[in-house]
């Protein structure tokens, strides 16, 4: 630690802070306008100068000046103040100032300084910049004619977004921050460059001209797309949601957000929202009153359950809070007596909700997202975590970038995360995933590479044995992956000494299941690898409360049917009411056929959601339910925190939140009512593991982290082989950066730059097919074709095509069948 004294006040900070860090811990402010905390210091804009006594009295940037022992500093002497005045006024002699149509006026630095100093006059005279204005970007509006060349646009898109959109271009006087070619801006739209602009030189086109910012109402949230936890502040006006307020202070990604945080807010003001109850009367639904339709679920239900318990079933979301999800699990347990239950489709959650739980000994990932940057080397299992959740992706870029992370990545394709630094993708046939870790597990035992804390872990022997047959000559074979390359990445990572494995979830990914969490934990105990910081498996639940309906007991135990069964027994006509909470199975379950004749034949059929969706509308009664905004309640990250999510705006139309609706049925049905989800939490702390004593008041704005105690045992895990259909090509699904789940089809940022599906192939696959970008192309599987437009990408390997679930029209769920690889024929 370093002792120094700031404006006669005694500080003690860090050997590696700067002057800049001290002062802001001693509570003393220093403007700057190229300054962020996640951003290396840059010593741009010199509003920062401050007077060290040990320099003679030098003014130097506060923001890149490290701290030295005995160090005096002075903040606000009359040369400094003079200083500062001078810079702004250098920055204002090519600025326009045109504030009054500025949509940055009043987030403004350059504005709130200028008024600060008193800054009214200006030495200086030149003519103003007169740049093209780029209004081609559907979410960025830039106008470099405001820029003042803080750099914090380019910096922060290179060193944690890692894309690189923006550089410094021309030199002196004609110096301005460009794009490639100087053309319009054309990136991932992840919004963080408009985040830390300190000026209005990028504003958000859909917040544009809504409000002044001096006018909103600021409410501290959770992001309520992935499960990554990202919180964010919800700028509020006349009961709408207008934006998302950055702050650098908020949640362990210092306010760091992706595309669908960033712009995909807009589906809580949705025009398409559900205003009303609906009742389906002469096989058509019309408006009816809350009284009216709670009345009819409960005795659809009740006439239900007449013909068995086994008559009920329920689909329900990992978008809800815990405290409504738990409520789901009361009503049927305590109320219906049914088991019935799933979320996610049954698969997208059993790598926790099985392949952990049996593993070791609890149904979450024995990791956390802080384990990312603290790791030495990070085996990421496919590229598309980045897509799943992009600001972990950002949390990645920063642990190769900042700290030389070893990152390697086992995948069917490439991705952005294979362009980092030194990253190392090893492709794979697809499918085939279980049958590689289990010979990267082989390569480990035969190369006595195992760690002495693995012997003393159950089931090692029968592990061993069963891995046999899963030698790198015969994965090399199985997998199209060299033995060499195996055994040396299987070396690399026993003999890291923290090392990480990353799985994404979700409806996309089926293969990403029990079998394959059990096989990387497998790996990482034969390593030694859990237990330890930097080291172990993060498992990435799809939604924003993924974690929290595991945790939940949202899917089934003993004989309770689980999604797949559920299904299965509406087509056989044995499930006579179906309460569908928040999923929409119609698009985002695989085999679409199967599933609109499943819920075709389910007599009773109650869609509880935000929107009319493909499954609403074949309900018979519609129950229109509020967004995240609207209510209170916890969620629970990928990283076991336990974050409180507040209300923001009043519900729309007549929408209720999930909790009302349930805890009205289970009034309605002789069940257990609470006052207010508060009390449900109490509950909740009571009788669910690692909640115990906690309360709303304890999480405060950081959350709480869920404690888990490992019990570990080597589980076998089979693999299934993936084998090529002649002339066919490997279909794999997943997540679009732009998207997740089906619900961002509902936010206007999304759907702007991704507005369809699509299906991605590489160049040398195009070119046989004679295919161009663009092009429309027939995809079929056995029975079933669909159009698509064309992507042609440099990272699909030849032979395999990716395509997005989240897309109603021309839904690639259509023609797959639930396995890891669909087999296509593809034609123009």
């Amino acid at each position: 630690m370093v002792n120094l004294t700031i404006d006669d006040k005694k500080v003690t900070v860090p050997k590696d802070a700067t002057i800049y860090d001290a002062a802001k811990a001693a509570g003393i402010r220093i403007p700057i306008l190229c300054h962020d905390k996640k951003l290396h210091p840059f010593g741009g804009c010199r509003m920062c100068l401050v007077e060290v006594e040990q320099m003679k009295g030098r003014l130097i940037p506060a923001c890149t000046t490290p701290v030295t022992e005995g160090m005096t500093v002075r903040t606000t002497t009359p040369e400094i103040v003079k200083a500062r005045k001078l810079v702004l006024e250098l920055l204002l002699l090519k600025h326009p100032v045109d504030c009054p149509v500025c949509d940055a006026a009043g987030d403004c630095d350059l504005q709130n300084l200028t008024y600060e100093y008193q800054v009214n006059t200006n030495q200086f005279t030149d003519e103003k910049f007169n740049h093209k204005i780029d209004y081609e970007n559907p979410l960025i509006e830039r106008d470099m004619n405001r820029c003042i060349h803080c750099g914090k646009c380019a910096r922060i898109c290179d060193e944690i977004v890692s894309f690189g959109a923006y550089t410094f271009i021309n030199r002196g006087i004609e110096a301005k921050m460009g794009t490639e070619f100087d053309g319009p801006l054309n990136c991932e739209f992840c919004g963080s460059c408009v985040s830390v602009c300190p000026v209005g030189a990028l504003v958000s086109r859909p917040f544009k001209f809504k409000a002044r910012w001096w006018s909103l109402n600021k409410v501290k949230s959770v992001c309520s797309y992935c499960g990554t936890g990202c919180q964010l502040t919800l700028g509020v006006k006349d009961n709408k949601v207008l934006t998302t307020v950055y702050d650098e202070n908020q949640g362990f990604h210092n306010g760091q957000l992706c595309t669908r945080g960033r712009f995909g807010y807009q589906f809580v003001n949705s025009d398409k929202r559900l205003a009303t109850p609906l009742i389906r009367r002469n096989g058509k639904l019309e408006p009816a009153s809350w009284d009216e339709a709670l009345t009819a679920v409960a005795e659809g239900l009740k006439s239900a359950e007449a013909s068995g318990s086994d008559a009920v079933a329920g689909l329900i979301t990992p978008r809800l809070t815990n405290e409504e999800l738990y409520l789901v699990r009361k009503l049927y347990k305590d109320v219906l007596g049914s088991e019935n239950f799933d979320h996610s489709a049954g698969y997208a959650h059993s790598a926790l909700s099985a392949g952990a739980f049996e593993s070791l000994g609890f149904a979450a990932s024995p990791s956390t997202v802080t384990d990312i940057q603290k790791s030495d080397l990070i085996l990421v299992v496919k590229t598309d975590a980045y897509e799943t959740h992009p600001v972990l992706g950002f949390e990645i870029n920063l642990g190769v970038k900042r700290n030389g992370v070893d990152l390697r990545i086992i995948s069917d394709k490439k991705g952005k995360l294979s362009r980092l630094p030194k990253a190392k993708t090893y492709v794979y046939k697809p499918g085939n995933e279980v049958f590689l870790v289990n010979a990267l597990a082989k390569a480990i035992v035969d190369n006595n590479l195992v760690d002495a804390t693995a012997t003393g872990i159950a089931g090692l022997e029968d592990c061993k044995k069963s891995l046999e047959s899963y030698t790198p000559v015969q994965a090399a074979e199985v997998c199209g992956i060299p033995a060499e390359e195996i055994v040396a990445l299987a070396t690399d990572y026993a003999k890291a000494d923290k090392a990480l494995i990353i799985l994404p979830l979700g409806l996309g990914y089926p293969g990403h299941d029990k079998a394959l969490a059990q096989a990387l934990i497998n790996l990482a105990l034969v390593a030694g690898k859990i237990g330890k910081e930097g080291s172990g498996v993060l498992i990435m639940g799809e939604k924003n409360n993924s974690q929290g309906a595991v945790d939940m007991g949202i899917y089934p135990a003993g004989k309770g049917k689980g999604a797949s069964a559920i299904i299965d027994a509406c087509s056989a006509g044995t499930i006579k009411a179906l309460y569908v909470i928040g999923e929409n199975p119609v698009v985002s379950y695989p085999n679409r056929k199967k599933i609109t004749d499943a819920l075709d034949k389910v007599g009773f059929l109650v869609v509880q959601d935000l929107f009319l969706t493909e499954t609403a509308e074949k309900a018979n009664v519609v129950l229109p339910a509020c967004s995240f905004a609207e209510k209170e309640g916890t969620f629970t990250s990928v990283g076991r925190i336990v974050q409180h999510v507040q209300k923001a705006i009043k519900p729309v139309g007549q929408s209720r939140s999930d909790f009302d609706i349930l805890n009205g049925l289970s009034g309605l049905l002789g069940g257990a009512t609470f006052s207010d989800p508060g009390k449900v939490f109490a509950e909740i702390a009571g009788a669910v593991n690692g909640y115990a004593g906690l309360s709303y008041d304890k999480l405060g704005q950081e959350g709480a982290l869920i404690p888990v105690t490992t019990r570990p045992k080597f589980v076998p895990a089979p693999a299934r082989q993936s084998t090529a259909e002649a002339g066919k090509y490997a279909l794999v699904t997943g997540s679009a950066l732009y998207h997740c789940g089906t619900m961002s089809r509902f936010g206007e940022g999304p759907m702007h730059v991704c507005p369809e599906g699509y299906a991605e192939l590489s160049r040398e696959d195009a070119a046989a097919l004679k295919i161009e970008e663009n092009d429309l192309v027939k995809v079929a599987s056995a029975g079933a074709e669909i159009q698509l437009k064309a992507k042609i990408s440099m990272r699909m390997p030849k032979g395999v095509v990716f395509a997005p679930y989240h897309f109603n029209e021309q839904s690639i769920n259509t023609i797959t069948d639930g396995n890891p690889v669909t087999w296509v024929a593809i034609r123009k």
